[in-house]
């Protein structure tokens, strides 16, 4: 098949996809779709092409590999090869075990004291120092979506 034509078909195909999306979220945004179907349907999405993703990486990676320079241009895409970062773990050091299980007992003390603030109970040391709250910030609330498995499309 013609690159020209494949790329063009792709070209099609993503703008396609695109439309529907921008479609789908203005459909829901006029209330003329249900939100929590629309936000199902996005997320089984979502995972589609977070799999197909996944599937494909490693091949990816494989013909970026025949290309010398660190970043190149490939139809109409600009990609730059990365290296892996370096990470160090000191889990196998004693002394930072120890301190690492210090730093455990010192958090737990001060969750449990704000917990108990939380129900109108003061808490301090053993010499009557009162615990210094920690800082506690929330996560955004979020929807969990599975599929039901007796659920058909």
């Amino acid at each position: 098949m013609n690159l020209i034509f494949k790329t063009m078909s792709k070209d099609l195909f993503f703008e396609t996809r695109q439309q529907e999306l921008a479609d789908l979220v203005q459909a829901v945004e006029d209330g003329r779709d249900n939100a929590l179907l629309a936000y199902a349907e996005i997320k089984q999405m979502k995972d589609l092409y977070a799999q197909a993703e996944r599937q494909i990486e490693e091949l990816a990676m494989d013909e970026a590999e025949r290309y010398p320079e660190k970043s190149f241009s490939q139809h109409g895409y600009m990609f730059e090869k990365r290296n892996g970062t370096m990470r160090f773990s000191y889990k196998n050091i004693p002394a930072w075990q120890e301190i690492d299980q210090a730093r455990k007992q010192c958090e737990e003390k001060h969750k449990q004291a704000f917990l108990s603030r939380q129900k109108g109970i003061m808490v301090a040391t053993e010499d009557g120092e009162e615990i210094v709250l920690p800082e506690v910030s929330y996560n955004k609330n979020s929807l969990v979506v599975k599929r039901e498995k007796h659920a058909t499309h």
